[in-house]
Formats: C-alpha cells, structure tokens, sequence
C-alpha cells in the first residue's frame, strides 16, 4: 500500500513526453551496411510498479531511433551512473546476438539437426555452438592482425589450408573393401 500524499505511478509514455529535449543525446552506436547508425538517448532513474508498488531503483532507458523517431523503452540493472554511449551500445546488442544464430544456423551447422532423442539434440547443439566458439576464436585473433573477420572469412581460410586427404578410385576402394581380409584387427 502506497501512503497517501505520494505521487501515483505515471506510464512510461508520459515520462518520455515530459523529458526535455536538452536531456536526449545523440550517440554513436555502429557501422551498418547502410552507414552509421546513430541514435538519442535518455535515461533516467525510477521505480517499476511491481504488484501495484513502488518496486527497486532501477535505470529506465528511452531510446529514440533517428530515421523512424519511435521511442523504445527498456529497464536495466545497470548502475545508475553508467555512460551514455554504453548503455546505448548495449540497447542496440540484439543485432549481434541475431547476427550470431544466423551465422550459427548457415555456417556450423546450428539448425541442421535430424535428432530422435533428447540427448542426440543435446549433443548436437553443444558440437555446433562449440564449432561457433572456435570459428570466433580465430576470427578475433586474426582480426587483430587484418580488418574485422567474419565467421564466413574464416571457414574459407579454413576449408583452403588444413590439409585434406586425397584418395584415387581404386586406392580408396582397396582402403575400404581389401582384396584379402586382414584378421589381425579383429
């Protein structure tokens, strides 16, 4: 129960309505392949509505988009006393973990699973995030030598220098199917 005389809860909305365009800062936040994606960002402390009370101080994040103006709400733990830029760096992280299960499901393999059971898909998933770990792992130290990798970059580097076996028709006939059965392995 809220005491009387305490302000009421006020909607995000009208919060954003009433923040003065002095307090929106206009930050950096990434190259696209359409240009630079910049953005206007506000935030502010406050005090979610939890079970019809003020809930804990937390960081409310307005995110004003420049080519579409529409306003984006979002709550964070941060603390309150976080960067500007960073926070609208994080706000705008859906990019990359989007870009990560696409590279995921084309590159290693994360959506090409024809599993019966559980554990079989279980296995599955842990081999091609796996795969992703290692193909990111090379791309970050190689990248700090060339510009920016992809994943894609460094499958090909990959599939172009380890060594492959080269086997001719006959010889891998013979590897497999011999003329006269050895025993000794058996």
């Amino acid at each position: 129960m809220v005491l009387d005389g305490e302000p009421s809860a006020i909607l995000v909305e009208d919060i954003a309505k009433r923040i003065p365009s002095s307090q929106w800062i206009r930050v950096f936040v990434r190259d696209t392949e359409r240009g630079e994606l910049w953005t206007q960002i506000a935030s502010l402390p406050v005090y979610p509505r939890e079970y019809n009370l003020p809930g804990k101080l937390q960081l409310l994040i307005l995110r004003r988009d420049e080519d579409t103006n529409n306003i984006k709400y979002q709550l964070s733990n941060a603390p309150l006393d976080s960067l500007l830029s960073s926070i609208a760096k994080m706000s705008h992280s859906r990019y990359w973990i989007e870009r990560a299960f696409e590279d995921g499901k084309g590159i290693a393999g994360l959506a090409d699973y024809q599993i019966r059971t559980w554990t079989g898909w279980h296995h599955h998933i842990t081999l091609s995030l796996l795969a992703m770990l290692a193909l990111l792992s090379i791309s970050f130290e190689v990248g700090e030598d060339m510009d920016f990798l992809t994943v894609q970059d460094v499958k090909l580097i990959l599939e172009m220098i380890l060594p492959r076996k080269h086997y001719e028709g006959v010889g891998l006939a013979l590897r497999f199917c011999p003329l006269e059965p050895n025993f000794d392995n058996y």
